[in-house]
């Protein structure tokens, strides 16, 4: 949960929301106004964050806006429907992956890393993050996921904060990797790196001709 900011193709802000599903809202506003979507700012609170202080936070970056622009962003002012999320699509989200049955690590008949290794083998696009799909628990973790979803990529994700399910994984996928931060994407089975490397290449057009190759 947290607040966003949606900019246009001059960088000019069009609209900020306040929402506990970040990453839902932004790709509901890339799918319905892309036109306009074009450059996102958000900021991820922490998970026991207050009502109040989602509020705040809103507030503040409004009065930002203002003082920057003058007004108000028009995405914001009463009677513009453009960008409400009411006629939201009723297509659930795909489920992450569970690596375990959820009966701890004793109850897999090979080691994690095994284990690991098949996952990322047979499938063809795998994103270790923290969190969900639907909500990303950090600011990177969320980067990826919009990369993906952007280029219409079909991925599986695992959740490493996921300690019921996933137990261990957020440590085994870095030595398994040999890349120290969370998240990792995998395709066909090999690494490809973290938020950065994953950003640049969905910007030159690398990773969706990796993954389309």
């Amino acid at each position: 949960k947290g607040v966003y900011a949606v900019l246009d193709e001059s960088q000019t802000v069009r609209y900020i929301g306040i929402t506990r599903k970040v990453a839902s809202c932004i790709e509901l506003h890339r799918r319905d106004v892309s036109a306009l979507t074009k450059f996102i700012k958000f900021h991820i609170t922490a998970p026991d964050a207050s009502k109040e202080e989602l509020q705040g936070l809103w507030k503040a970056w409004m009065q930002d806006a203002i003082e920057l622009t003058g007004g108000i962003p028009d995405g914001n002012m009463k009677g513009n429907t453009m960008w409400s999320l009411k006629k939201q699509a009723s297509k659930p989200s795909k489920p992450e992956l569970r690596i375990t049955s959820g009966k701890g690590l004793s109850d897999l008949s090979v080691p994690l890393d095994q284990v690991l290794k098949g996952v990322v083998e047979s499938n063809k696009v795998v994103a270790f993050i923290k969190g969900t799909r639907v909500e990303p628990a950090c600011g990177f973790s969320y980067q990826i996921v919009s990369e993906l979803t952007t280029l219409g990529i079909d991925f599986e994700v695992v959740n490493v904060l996921d300690e019921t399910y996933n137990p261990g994984v957020r440590d085994a996928i870095k030595e398994m990797s040999e890349w120290p931060t969370i998240p990792q994407l995998y395709v066909k089975g090999e690494f490809v790196g973290g938020c950065d490397i994953v950003s640049e290449m969905a910007e030159n057009g690398q990773l969706k001709e990796l993954v389309e190759d």
